[in-house]
């Protein structure tokens, strides 16, 4: 699969109050897309070999964002920075009430490590459906990465399981505007480098109704709606499953962010367990290749 479309210039610009954002996003980058140079590039290069890649699973389509074109992003960019091989489900189309196949059972669980989620199935309701989907990381450990519309996903079932998966339950989010971001957790292996605060270009902040008390907070923002900070960028832990979680990336600019691809990547490499306290992927889980349908 090519990288298509990926031409959106990095625009997460500073905040007043972080004037040094520009050299810490050089940094973040940096720190994880490359190994130590020299004779331990040799070293790195063949522990990778003597891994196995991250088996991971990206779920998308529904309704109301450009999956199709975030697909040609997303699952390339991630192996770019990781030891990654991707699998590709995008079988739902743009339907926002579709029961995938592969959701019917979960034998899935047995095929992949973690599963991206960056969907719109917000009129799913079936409650034995969203429960087995939900439990089936929480009892096999299976990692899961949930970007923004995939938070708002079975959000109108009466059913909280995909909220408790998530450690946050939202229903309505802010209307569009750019939202001052800021650390929580700087020490965090995810949020290492990360600036204190920063800008985004408009985006929707998500207000959390629910929070379980094994979530952990990485950032937030400030809602001028309800007058209260919500987290936008965070972490969970349910049964053996690990999760990460941001409401951030509704429209493809931010999802082309080479910043906000970065920071998904250590979310993703730290579901897995093949994330270093300093932000970098574990040794063997640096750039591979590797997406098929």
């Amino acid at each position: 699969m090519s990288r298509s479309g990926v031409t959106v210039a990095a625009k997460i610009r500073t905040a007043a109050q972080a004037t040094t954002v520009v050299s810490a996003l050089a940094l973040l980058a940096s720190s994880v897309l490359t190994a130590s140079p020299g004779a331990g590039a040799e070293t790195v290069q063949g522990t990778r070999a003597a891994v196995r890649p991250i088996r991971a699973l990206y779920v998308t389509g529904g309704g109301f964002h450009e999956f199709v074109k975030q697909e040609g992003i997303v699952p390339p960019a991630i192996a770019e920075r990781a030891n990654v091989v991707w699998t590709i489900d995008h079988t739902a189309g743009t339907s926002t009430n579709t029961l995938i196949e592969r959701h019917k059972t979960t034998d899935w669980t047995k095929e992949f490590d973690v599963v991206l989620y960056n969907m719109s199935f917000s009129f799913v309701v079936d409650v034995p459906w969203i429960e087995r989907l939900a439990h089936a990381h929480r009892d096999s450990g299976v990692g899961a990465v949930i970007l923004h519309g995939a938070v708002h996903s079975y959000r109108r079932s009466e059913t909280r399981a995909w909220g408790e998966l998530m450690g946050a339950f939202s229903l309505r989010h802010d209307s569009q505007r750019p939202l001052t971001v800021e650390t929580v957790a700087p020490n965090h292996p995810i949020m290492r480098g990360f600036p204190a605060k920063f800008e985004t270009t408009p985006e929707e902040l998500y207000e959390l109704e629910k929070v379980w008390p094994t979530m952990t907070p990485l950032a937030q923002s400030f809602s001028v709606e309800s007058k209260k900070p919500y987290p936008l960028i965070w972490t969970n832990t349910h049964g053996k499953a690990r999760v990460f979680v941001t409401s951030l990336g509704h429209n493809t600019e931010m999802i082309a962010n080479p910043v906000y691809l970065d920071l998904v990547t250590r979310g993703l490499l730290w579901t897995t367990g093949h994330l270093n306290d300093d932000g970098t992927p574990a040794p063997g889980y640096a750039p591979s290749t590797g997406v098929r349908q």
